[in-house]
């Protein structure tokens, strides 16, 4: 359901915008904090008038949880003092009002007194206990006990809203919902603000209540809401998908990272996806937090995701299961959604593997692998699996020492690199990577120690490691292999089919041919 808010700063405004509203509204919410002089039992009158369907919110917000929206402040005339608030919303339910919003915050006593004299009245009027934060959005197991706060009291409804500041905010609120979905409560749960937009596109098609739109956008009663237009445009868009999936088989899925704008993950798998006749989309979403991704991954039932930098080893305490070669590995690349539960895979060290052995043979031969993060215990963790022996190579001494430990193979600091004799290179770190494609992690000389080197950067795909490489006569192997081959390795997982690897390089190497 769409509620529009009613915020005009006067009587007669009111009554036009509630004219308009009943033409488009499941919900008209009377914002009698903000219009000046309301005469509510008028404005309910006109409700009535216009709709004999439309369902009306009496709401009178605290100052504290009411956010700022443009010019639709609290007015001189508008209703302010708490015992005007209460008075207002017992008038409200004398009047047959479907639902009054009274704040958490108010306490027990005044809680419990409107909630008996709705009963007394017959119950027509419902009560809806909210919650705002006005700054930020807690964590989900903080929201979780706000909800249970206001679920004690037996509400029709909870609203919970908070303010976004990062993206994966959303994914919080979203989970609320379906965590009130088992839980058998009506909820209202969203982010405010334009980061939270997204959660009031999402969370009516989740179960939740409703979501809140404008006329105008000169009518928001908090930021971010979407005019009327919009949401119906993007329900359209979104319930046409929707319509055609089943809720317990997700259809989606998405990259977690920071950053994730350059990423070519989104371009590579839909286009594989729909090369495979699949109605299923790939998304990245740039997260801050990846505890609260997880859970919102959980919440909007997607089937799965790809888990990149820097989230690959520590996304690995909020999953169900981990599959034996992740587990060893220590990195997982890769989740599947079961249905809510989700395991974690890495296709990271059979992306480097396949694009090994098709230029040389692993077994016997000794390589060295710079780094010592989620993609270098990969390597590490691929070579041993087909014979090979590897050396840990790290600017760090600590870190890289830990992971040759881990593996039982040497270890040398990079200072020492030119030292080392081996059959190959893998450069597993970032140095190098666009936008800083004039960088390389090991000076040009060393290289004349490596029949073959490899770097697992595939922007650019020629990176100034493989060009000096190339220069000392090295084979080189260039990173967009190994992307190419991660990636239809998750789709295997995903899908069950073997995706159009071919076609996936092509586009990838003809993006970057672009940039």
């Amino acid at each position: 359901m769409i509620c529009i808010p009613v915020t005009s700063r006067t009587y007669q405004e009111a009554l036009s915008a509630i004219k308009r509203s009943c033409r488009v509204a499941d919900v008209i919410e009377l914002r009698m904090d903000l219009i000046g002089k309301g005469n509510l039992a008028g404005l309910i009158n006109a409700v009535r008038r216009y709709s004999d369907s439309v369902k009306i919110i009496v709401t009178c917000r605290r100052k504290e949880e009411a956010a700022p929206a443009g010019s639709h402040q609290q007015t001189g005339n508008a209703v302010k003092s708490t015992k005007e608030k209460r008075t207002l919303l017992k008038e409200a339910i004398a009047l047959g009002a479907d639902f009054i919003d009274l704040e958490l915050a108010e306490g027990s006593r005044p809680i419990r007194e409107l909630q008996s004299l709705c009963a007394k009245k017959g119950g027509k009027t419902k009560l809806i206990i909210s919650y705002h934060n006005l700054k930020e959005t807690p964590s989900l197991s903080a929201l979780k006990k706000i909800f249970h706060r206001c679920v004690r009291y037996s509400p029709a409804v909870v609203k919970v809203v908070t303010t976004a500041n990062h993206p994966d905010d959303n994914l919080t609120t979203l989970s609320l919902v379906a965590y009130a979905r088992k839980q058998s409560q009506p909820v209202i749960s969203l982010c405010m603000g334009d980061r939270g937009r997204i959660s009031r596109i999402i969370a009516p098609l989740m179960g939740s209540f409703l979501s809140f739109a404008t006329l105008g956008k000169e009518g928001r009663s908090a930021p971010g809401q979407l005019t009327v237009r919009e949401m119906r445009l993007f329900q359209k868009l979104i319930l046409g998908v929707h319509h055609r999936q089943s809720e317990s088989s997700p259809k989606n899925y998405v990259l977690l990272g920071n950053p994730v704008k350059q990423s070519l993950s989104p371009l590579m798998h839909n286009t594989a996806l729909d090369k495979m006749g699949l109605d299923e989309k790939y998304s990245a979403v740039c997260v801050q937090d990846i505890g609260r991704a997880i859970d919102g991954l959980r919440a909007m039932n997607i089937r799965g995701a790809s888990v990149t930098i820097p989230f690959k080893v520590a996304v690995m305490e909020h999953l169900d299961d981990i599959d034996e070669d992740a587990l060893n590995i220590g990195a997982v690349n890769t989740i599947i959604n079961h249905n809510g539960r989700l395991k974690g895979y890495n296709t990271d060290y059979l992306g480097l593997m396949l694009t090994l052995k098709k230029a040389m043979t692993v077994k016997n031969k000794t390589f060295v692998v710079l780094g010592a993060g989620g993609t270098a215990r990969a390597a590490v963790y691929g070579i041993i699996r087909e014979g090979g022996l590897p050396i840990v190579v790290n600017r760090t001494f600590k870190k890289g020492k830990t992971l040759a430990e881990e593996f039982d193979c040497d270890f040398y600091p990079l200072s020492a690199i030119d030292r080392i004799k081996a059959d190959g290179l893998i450069n597993t770190t970032s140095v190098g990577m666009y936008p800083l494609k004039d960088k390389s992690p090991v000076n040009a000389a060393v290289l004349t120690g490596f029949k073959y080197v490899m770097d697992v950067i595939y922007n650019p795909v020629r990176t100034k490691l493989l060009a000096d490489a190339e220069k000392q006569g090295c084979t080189i192997l260039s990173g967009a292999d190994m992307f190419v081959h991660q990636g239809a390795e998750q789709l295997k997982l995903w899908t069950a089919q073997e995706p159009p690897r071919a076609l996936m390089k092509k586009v990838i190497l003809k993006r970057l041919a672009e940039t």
